[in-house]
């Protein structure tokens, strides 16, 4: 105990002037210690921590895969690192990346667990962000042209057997709306296109924008080619009624091309390939 009393008084010493949250845990998973900057960086005094399992401050999904890592140790591995959500007292989830020391037994048994936390929650969220930002369109904010390639790609991959349809959208007219009432309308009508892409699409499939007035959509494991021309028969009538933007009353179209897999190819390059085919076709 004595041993105990020496490393939580280096503890209080070092985390006065820490941003990290240094703690102990039993081996029954209880706090035997935690930093006084607990307060501070979570909201909580040391009294309302200690004594209490240190599963209850964690997002329960972060704690599932904190006891399945945990597991997966190696009998001398001691050291981890470990990424989750921990629960400030006002109860939102905070971001902590938690360095894990596990103090073992003789025989190797884990008896304590030492911890040190930092809150990296800005930093995930601007990774968020930045990953928002490399696969959504910014003017839509539907998957972009690599985020509808790689998840397309995935589905093709997984279900080799199974017929998807894959869609390619045109907007007829879309430059005469640009020359007419300007770039700002345009990019507006693009906006709307999008909106009533996806109501028509709902769960049925996956819409992305390919780029220009271009706009791709994809519909895995359909039961036959029906299936994706009842749909497409959908979109072309709700894109062909009135949009009412600032005033202007804009009739468009739009032209739309299909390929299948297992008939028109099997990976997404040629999809597309087939499906603008198809698409220059009914342009025509």
């Amino acid at each position: 105990m004595h041993v105990i009393s020496n490393i939580q008084e280096m503890f209080f010493k070092i985390s006065e002037k820490s941003q990290n949250i240094i703690a102990s845990i039993s081996v029954d998973g209880l706090f035997t210690y935690i930093s006084p900057n607990v307060q501070a960086l979570l909201g909580y005094t040391p009294e309302e921590v200690i004594g209490k399992l240190a599963a209850s401050f964690n997002h329960p999904d972060c704690h599932k895969k904190f006891l399945e890592h945990r597991k997966m140790l190696f009998i001398h591995q001691d050291t981890v690192l470990f990424i989750g959500r921990v629960r400030h007292k006002n109860g939102e989830y905070r971001w902590y990346e938690t360095t894990a020391l596990y103090i073992r037994d003789e025989s190797g048994e884990i008896i304590q667990t030492i911890t040190v936390g930092r809150d990296i929650t800005e930093r995930k969220e601007a990774e968020e962000t930045i990953a928002h930002l490399a696969y959504r369109d910014s003017l839509t904010d539907l998957p972009n042209r690599r985020m509808f390639n790689r998840h397309v790609s995935i589905l093709l991959e997984e279900s080799k057997h199974e017929l998807h349809g894959l869609m390619l959208l045109d907007l007829d007219g879309f430059k005469y709306v640009n020359d007419t009432f300007g770039h700002d309308i345009g990019d507006l009508l693009l906006v709307e296109v999008a909106n009533r892409l996806t109501r028509a699409v709902g769960d049925k499939g996956i819409v992305a924008r390919w780029g220009g007035d271009e706009f791709t959509i994809f519909q895995s494991r359909i039961e036959s080619r029906s299936d994706s021309t009842l749909l497409l028969e959908e979109i072309k009538n709700l894109i062909a009624e009135p949009i009412v933007i600032e005033g202007h009353t804009i009739f468009i179209t739009a032209s739309i091309g299909a390929a299948f897999s297992q008939e028109d190819g099997d990976t997404v390059e040629m999809l597309i390939k087939n499906a603008d085919a198809s698409m220059y076709r009914a342009k025509k």
